[in-house]
């Protein structure tokens, strides 16, 4: 089967935008899609309909921001640590045949797919740690994108509309990223009884090749003895 494999499809993708089309493919679970709309649903009653001081609302959105900055990029470093232990220690003779065989509800590799589950969580990550960022350096008080908001008409129900969006958004990312990191503690798991697995199956077929080769030296020395 290895032989089947295109050299080329090893290493397809050229960037990470590459890579962030390919995740598309791997779809939330429904107990994660069940959290998130829960707390999506708690988020918005509470930004559209309970608070009525906005003053609230971008005071959490700040605070929110600034501990799910500082969550995603400690917990980020540990999650390549991990990753690159992973990735080092796997046993090549496994990923070769991973490769060979496909994945079909994603239709690619199941290798492609078990890295693919990896670098989602990776993405996933970087995004938000990017959007926290932005919220950190330019949405405080007189900062850059308040100011410009205050530029255009209706700026007063724009701003209102965005601190609304944003409490929803900011506090869904925060258990976003929990259960993406849930995802990725059982998808390590996985990968090492894969590897045992695979260990496994290595030493059956040593053992029951040594049988075999036992049985006919066996019958080699029985027929020079006839």
């Amino acid at each position: 089967m290895i032989n089947k494999i295109d050299a080329k499809e090893i290493t397809k993708e050229k960037n990470l935008w590459d890579v962030y089309l390919l995740c598309k493919r791997i779809t939330i679970s429904t107990f994660h899609v069940c959290i998130l709309l829960t707390a999506s649903i708690f988020l918005l009653t509470n930004s559209f309909f309970l608070e009525r001081d906005m003053s609230h609302l971008v005071s959490d959105i700040r605070n929110w921001a600034l501990i799910g900055f500082n969550f995603a990029v400690t917990t980020l470093g540990f999650l390549i640590a991990g990753f690159t232990i992973f990735a080092t220690l796997s046993k090549p003779d496994m990923f070769l045949q991973m490769m060979s065989v496909q994945h079909k509800k994603t239709q690619m590799s199941t290798l492609k797919y078990n890295f693919m589950a990896f670098m989602k969580v990776f993405i996933s990550f970087i995004t938000f740690t990017f959007i926290y960022l932005v919220i950190i350096l330019f949405c405080q008080t007189n900062g850059m994108i308040g100011n410009m908001i205050d530029l255009v008409p209706y700026s007063t129900v724009i701003k209102e509309l965005i601190i609304k969006l944003g409490y929803w958004v900011i506090g869904t990312s925060l258990i976003y990223l929990v259960l993406v990191v849930k995802t990725f503690i059982f998808n390590i798991y996985a990968i090492i009884m894969n590897n045992i697995r695979w260990e496994l199956y290595i030493k059956r077929k040593e053992q029951k090749f040594s049988s075999n080769k036992g049985k006919i030296d066996k019958n080699i020395n029985v027929t020079k003895v006839h």
